[in-house]
């Protein structure tokens, strides 16, 4: 039997050419922070100013309606997109809508395997898959 050795130098140019392949964007260390939501409560309604900021930052433009059902089954009410705001029926509370984007982040956005916000959600058949930009891990998600 005959074992082929290959050398240090084989792995650490393949591992190069494997990193140029990635986008630029993964090696950046910036530091993601989840946005707060400008709320403002108008008679029986609260209104989300900044959605289409939130979205933008979450990299959720393209998944806004699912963003907009998660709060809206959170809150058990009615979510409408309204000329770049979120109008929700009812009263809420920033406190209570900045927490509940928190949970969304953690469960939806943020990449369990490298931590960072880079993913973006695929329906396969009926699953759910957050799928990472920046290392490729899938997950199926609720």
């Amino acid at each position: 039997m005959m074992m082929i050795m290959t050398s240090e130098n084989d792995y650490l140019t393949k591992l190069k050419r494997a990193r140029e392949k990635l986008p630029s964007h993964v090696f950046e260390k910036s530091r993601f922070e989840i946005p707060t939501a400008d709320v403002f409560p108008e008679g029986n309604k609260t209104w989300i100013t900044d959605w289409n900021r939130i979205l933008k930052v979450l990299n959720r433009e393209e998944d806004a309606d699912h963003l907009a059902k998660h709060l809206a089954r959170e809150f058990a009410t009615s979510a409408v997109e309204e000329r770049g705001r979120l109008v929700l029926q009812g009263k809420f509370s920033k406190k209570l809508i900045n927490r509940e984007l928190e949970t969304y982040v953690k469960e939806f956005v943020v990449c369990e395997e490298c931590g960072k916000p880079d993913t973006k959600l695929i329906k396969e058949g009926r699953i759910l898959i957050k799928t990472c930009e920046a290392c490729g891990a899938r997950v199926a998600v609720r």
